[in-house]
C-alpha cells in the first residue's frame, strides 16, 4: 500500500513506516494496521497524518538528489 501512495522501492516504503512510527511515537505495526483502514473509510490520526506528510516530503527530497 505504501508503495502505491508514495510511490518507491519496497525497501523506501519500510523505511517510511519506520520513520513515521518514530517520529508519532506509535508502533509501526499500529502505523500500517491505520494506514489500512484508511481503505475502509477511517481516518488517519492526526499525528500519523502529520509525519506521514513529513516522511514523503523528506523522500521527495532524497529523491531529487
Amino acid at each position: 500500500m505504501v508503495m502505491v501512495l508514495a510511490p518507491c522501492s519496497s525497501e523506501r516504503a519500510w523505511d517510511l513506516l519506520v520513520e513515521v512510527s518514530q517520529h508519532s511515537n506509535v508502533e509501526l505495526r499500529d502505523v500500517a494496521a491505520t494506514l489500512v483502514a484508511t481503505t475502509k473509510g477511517q481516518e488517519l490520526p492526526q499525528a500519523i497524518r502529520r509525519e506521514w506528510r513529513r516522511a514523503l516530503r523528506h523522500l521527495h527530497t532524497l529523491e531529487r538528489r
